[in-house]
């Protein structure tokens, strides 16, 4: 019996989809609007999600098709803020929509571009926010290099970035240990 949970436990514990992930920062005139996601999935999890959305049978995600991938893979994330967590001090702030949404399949990978909408305002003086991308629940393991991370904001706003392990966070507790955020500061 107590093998029997301990290998459920194990079965849940590692992830099932692997997903290649950059992050880029987007601000506009008024302060941080979003975060920018490219995600690149397996092989295998690719190939079922071509299968189940390519109603043309042409191996391609055409724009008619997009949808379908859309709902089927950021639908159920919606209740996890899309594994897209800022936090402005101690609070985490809710995702507002999905932006931008494409999906196209290079190499047998399905990647997608997609912008969270999040909102935070510019002010005279900094508002420091912390960002992560990732599953606390290590079913899709997403590997977001911040290093790799970039912003786009217009010169109006002065954006400070970098990347650091997450480590001594008490709000990101749930996290894995290896996961980084990027840390940035901006103001008018």
């Amino acid at each position: 019996m107590l093998l029997t949970a301990g290998l459920t436990a194990m079965a849940v514990a590692h992830p099932h989809v692997f997903v290649d992930a950059t992050i880029i920062a987007v601000f506009d005139q008024s302060g941080f609007t979003g975060l920018r996601n490219l995600w690149t999935f397996d092989e295998m999890y690719s190939a079922a999600m071509l299968a189940s959305a390519d109603a043309d049978g042409d191996g391609k995600i055409s724009e008619k098709e997009a949808p379908q991938i859309k709902d089927a893979v950021l639908g159920p994330l919606a209740t996890s803020n899309y594994y897209n967590y800022v936090v402005v001090g101690t609070e985490f702030l809710p995702a507002r929509a999905i932006r931008d949404f494409k999906a196209t399949m290079k190499n047998g990978k399905l990647t997608l571009d997609f912008t969270v909408a999040f909102s935070v305002p510019a002010k005279q003086d900094y508002t420091m926010i912390t960002l992560a991308v990732s599953d606390p629940t290590n079913y899709i393991q997403i590997s977001a290099d911040m290093e790799e991370a970039d912003v786009t904001a217009p010169d109006e706003l002065d954006v400070d970035f970098f990347a650091d392990n997450l480590k001594g966070l008490t709000l990101f507790r749930a996290f894995r240990s290896e996961i980084q955020g990027l840390y940035l500061r901006f103001k008018k």
